[in-house]
């Protein structure tokens, strides 16, 4: 009998403790705070609408870090490297984005997410073609994160891709690229 009171005094002193864990520290949540991630995605986008000469296809990869800065709520940073295909030469757009996913459903080992992306961008030829080789980039969308390992976890995306270099030469050298496609790539906590 004293071992089934210790047992019931060591059950309920413990109790606590354990109810107040947020998971299994094992199987990592891509928006914990303080959680630092790796990120690599392959992209690829048609132009959705055109309002220059030339008709856009973009096909591209993108490294970077992610930091749960609250629950729910990861900061990006990317590197990203885009060869456009365009009617004139065609160009590799490489560019740098800050950026926030928030998580908005997390069912058991996938969460659904939006997130949104600025930065800028340098190429050696003008893209679009009468544009410049300096333009910014506002990358926004949404997309599901998979844990397929208990560091790993996999990530498709849907998003809207738009390149354009506000005006900064002129209305007259201001093309955009606004294109849509799917990303897929890992995230990998280091």
């Amino acid at each position: 009998m004293r071992v089934t009171i210790l047992h019931a005094i060591l059950l309920l002193a413990f109790a606590g403790a354990a109810r107040a864990q947020t998971g299994d520290p094992r199987q990592p949540d891509p928006f914990a705070r303080g959680a630092w991630h790796f990120e690599t995605a392959a992209i690829g986008a048609l132009e959705a609408w055109n309002y220059n000469t030339s008709h856009e296809e973009l096909y591209g990869l993108d490294q970077g870090i992610t930091y749960g800065w609250r629950d729910g709520v990861a900061i990006r940073m990317q590197q990203r490297l885009i060869y456009v295909s365009q009617r004139a030469q065609d160009a590799v757009v490489l560019g740098l984005t800050i950026g926030v996913r928030t998580r908005v459903i997390k069912r058991g080992r996938w969460s659904a997410f939006v997130q949104g992306d600025v930065g800028v961008s340098h190429t050696a030829l003008a893209t679009p073609p009468r544009g410049t080789r300096f333009n910014y980039l506002a990358i926004g969308g949404g997309g599901a994160i998979v844990r397929i390992h208990p560091r790993v976890h996999l990530v498709s995306t849907l998003q809207l891709i738009h390149i354009s270099n506000n005006g900064i030469k002129g209305a007259s050298r201001n093309p955009d690229i606004e294109a849509i496609g799917p990303s897929l790539g890992l995230l990998i906590r280091f």
